[in-house]
């Protein structure tokens, strides 16, 4: 304790992210762990002069210990539960402490199970393709995949490897015909889209949840083994299957890597938007451009321009303009985003029949033409805040 955390005024930490370091410190190390209400005592021996917070939204509250930082030389160190972190809090003005990150673990999804596969009921087989042994090649397929996921959670990621030669390499010779059959290939294309979900889901419930660093680099290397691990595995086994295996694996590992590419975004985002001073100079930058020539600009740009879509242009200007002036979190920039899309998409393809499609494709050109003039505008005029932007 006294190596990775120290005394801090004006630092949180959740309780449970504190367990968490504690978990993976005993298996680095091959120590049997207390559970976490005798971790709590010892934390409390530690540092007596510890308190502890219930901090967040109604519903959503979790219990902190108010007092204690990460050091900076640690193996657990995040920026937001050190000094550091309070200090950024501190300049923003904003006592807010409920809006700081929490460093993620998976091992919080311990014992998620999956949702049920297909029932072999509820399929049309074809007369020549046995119930049984679709319904028993169905069993283990889904115990395979459980596995997979449970080994996930805990981080050993190299385990996969070892799951994938044994079930498939191991299949029983009884079990091989039924393998080609393509009633059994999309089978396994549905359950494997829902183990890789439920995998998504566990290690990155959203882009917004800070990922240690060393949590990022073993996903990122998982995306790119996964393939070669499946290559060997699925080695003799029929063609069909083999590349409905490959096609989503692959789709997998492209989710995977954005997935950690938006989050990495979002941290250093995050950061960014905790200065007061960088925020302000955005703003002032963001007031500066050509507003009447770059919204002519980007109307020249449209099949269908109208008067609406001009408005449309300057209410967006506007809503952004007030979350920097506001000084928001990045959580109110991505409800905005969300909202932007529901508002200038989704409900206006409503009233047009089949159109989502399109209607998507048209904003996404104007907002695309918007905000390249935006850019273009600022680095003419050398805008100081152009590289945060």
């Amino acid at each position: 304790l006294e190596e990775n955390y120290e005394i801090a005024e004006g630092v949180c930490i959740p309780r449970s992210a504190l367990y968490m370091h504690y978990l993976d410190f005993c298996e680095k190390n091959d120590t049997q762990p207390v559970n976490a209400a005798s971790f709590g005592k010892i934390i409390r021996q530690q540092f007596p002069q510890l308190t502890t917070r219930r901090l967040g939204t109604r519903g959503q509250s979790k219990y902190h210990y108010y007092g204690i930082a990460v050091k900076e030389n640690s193996q657990y160190y995040d920026v937001m539960y050190s000094k550091k972190g309070a200090a950024w809090v501190n300049e923003t003005g904003k006592k807010e402490v409920t809006k700081q990150t929490v460093a993620y673990s998976p091992r919080s999804k311990l014992g998620t199970l999956l949702p049920e596969f297909p029932n072999v009921k509820d399929l049309n087989l074809p007369a020549s393709l046995p119930e049984e042994k679709v319904s028993t090649f169905i069993m283990m397929y889904r115990t395979h995949c459980q596995r997979i996921l449970d080994t996930v959670i805990r981080a050993n990621f190299d385990e996969v490897q070892s799951f994938l030669l044994h079930f498939w390499q191991g299949m029983p010779p009884h079990m091989l015909p039924v393998l080609g059959s393509s009633t059994v290939v999309n089978i396994v294309g549905v359950c494997d889209s829902i183990l890789y979900k439920a995998i998504s889901g566990v290690l990155m419930p959203t882009v917004l949840q800070a990922l240690p660093d060393s949590l990022t680099q073993v996903i990122r290397k998982f995306a790119k083994q996964l393939d070669e691990w499946l290559k060997v595995a699925l080695h003799d086994l029929p063609e069909n299957l083999r590349n409905i295996k490959f096609e989503l694996s692959r789709r997998f590992s492209q989710i995977l890597r954005r997935q950690t590419s938006l989050n990495h975004l979002c941290q250093a985002s995050r950061t960014v938007i905790h200065s007061a001073d960088i925020t302000f100079q955005m703003l002032e930058d963001w007031r500066n451009v050509d507003l009447n020539s770059i919204t002519k600009q980007t109307l020249y740009t449209m099949e269908d321009s109208r008067e609406e879509h001009r408005k449309l242009i300057i209410q967006l200007y506007q809503e952004f303009d007030h979350l920097l002036e506001e000084q928001s979190p990045i959580e109110s920039y991505i409800e905005w985003l969300d909202s932007m899309v529901d508002r200038c998409v989704v409900k206006v393809a409503a009233k047009r029949q089949g159109s989502l499609k399109k209607v998507a494709q048209q904003f996404l050109l104007m907002w695309s033409c918007f905000g390249t003039r935006v850019i273009r505008d600022m680095t003419l005029h050398s805008a100081p805040s152009f590289g945060t932007l």
